[in-house]
């Protein structure tokens, strides 16, 4: 059943969104806690439903209050800039996408929680002129994406399993919206984008064939939160708070998904509507906090972030890496916090 926090909380924000939004207090002094007092934790998000949806349920149903937490949340536009930030100690976590196996891995921070498998939201399409109906047969063909970034290890993963190389593909790198506008124009063959981007192609184009997206390729894509080394190393209790927080806001959104929505939406309406806030959610895979806690243990998310750091190695988009996913992932702090 979903918390009577979380259905007030779903109530407050229909009436005062905006409201909500705007407030965030000055930061506070360093240091963990004590009974009554309050830290500010300064957080970076990239505003997708994929990404956010515990931190905002966490902070409207108070769960970060109750630990002692105020969060200070600053939106970025790239996965790059908010991991640059992070690295430069203007924030304390950032709850990133893919590149949660991208910087960390050249320590430069540590993942602390993942949210969950975003296994539709990657995708590759052709288009009807090309007459491409499969990834096989993408050989010769120009495919617009974004270098760097999860479409990008998507599109890498498909060429593999389908015995083809870069070499053979014509990649033209573009921001998000022009990869998804010059789909559309026919001014490429195929395109890697991700959600919400299909919903243009799909209005757009409809006639454009749907090769592959993560869950096709059985392809694992994370994103969590990652706490910079100064705040991991030196924040013991603050690290655990963020994290039975997010186990809070988790148990929630499993158990209601739909009130969850009507919390966590109106946080990113200024970044995309309720509609595309729904479908976008819907294109991921959530597991309970039990379930979560066995996949920290058994091995698997550890085995999901290393696919996904040696993928970006292979596109020339991590190198120097220093360290494994076992140096930088921590595994141990969710199921620990968990069984208090």
């Amino acid at each position: 059943m979903i918390s009577s926090r979380l259905s007030a909380a779903a109530a407050v924000t229909a009436a005062a969104a905006l409201a909500l939004a705007a407030c965030s207090g000055p930061a506070e002094e360093e240091g963990g806690t004590t009974e009554g007092e309050t830290t500010t934790v300064r957080v970076g998000y990239i505003p997708g439903a994929h990404d956010i949806a515990q931190l905002f349920v966490a902070d409207e149903a108070g769960y970060f209050a109750d630990e002692g937490i105020e969060i200070e949340a600053t939106a970025f536009q790239t996965g790059i800039s908010l991991s640059q930030a992070l690295t430069g100690g203007s924030l304390d976590v950032g709850v990133m996408g893919a590149v949660i196996a991208n910087f960390p891995a050249k320590g430069q921070g540590h993942a602390i929680v993942l949210n969950n498998q975003q296994v539709d939201i990657h995708q590759i399409w052709a288009t009807p002129e090309s007459g491409i109906t499969s990834v096989e047969e993408l050989a010769g063909s120009t495919i617009a994406t974004t270098s760097g970034t999860a479409s990008d290890l998507i599109l890498q993963v498909a060429l593999n399993q389908a015995g083809l190389t870069r070499d053979e593909v014509e990649v033209v790198n573009l921001d998000m919206p022009a990869v998804a506008n010059t789909f559309v124009t026919g001014g490429v063959d195929a395109a890697s984008l991700w959600a919400p981007f299909d919903q243009q192609v799909t209005e757009n184009l409809p006639e454009a064939t749907l090769l592959a997206s993560a869950a096709d390729l059985d392809a694992p894509i994370s994103g969590g939160w990652v706490a910079s080394n100064e705040f991991y190393e030196g924040q013991t209790d603050l690290v655990e708070g963020m994290v039975r927080a997010w186990q809070a806001a988790n148990t929630d959104i499993v158990d209601d998904p739909a009130a969850a929505l009507d919390v966590f939406c109106p946080r990113i309406e200024e970044n995309m509507d309720r509609a595309q806030c729904e479908a976008l959610y819907a294109q991921t895979e959530a597991y309970s906090n039990e379930e979560w806690a066995q996949l920290y243990q058994d091995g698997t998310v550890l085995e999901w972030i290393g696919t996904m750091q040696s993928t970006f190695e292979e596109i020339g988009a991590l190198e120097g890496a220093e360290l494994q996913p076992e140096d930088y992932i921590d595994t141990t702090t969710f199921v620990d916090v968990l069984d208090d």
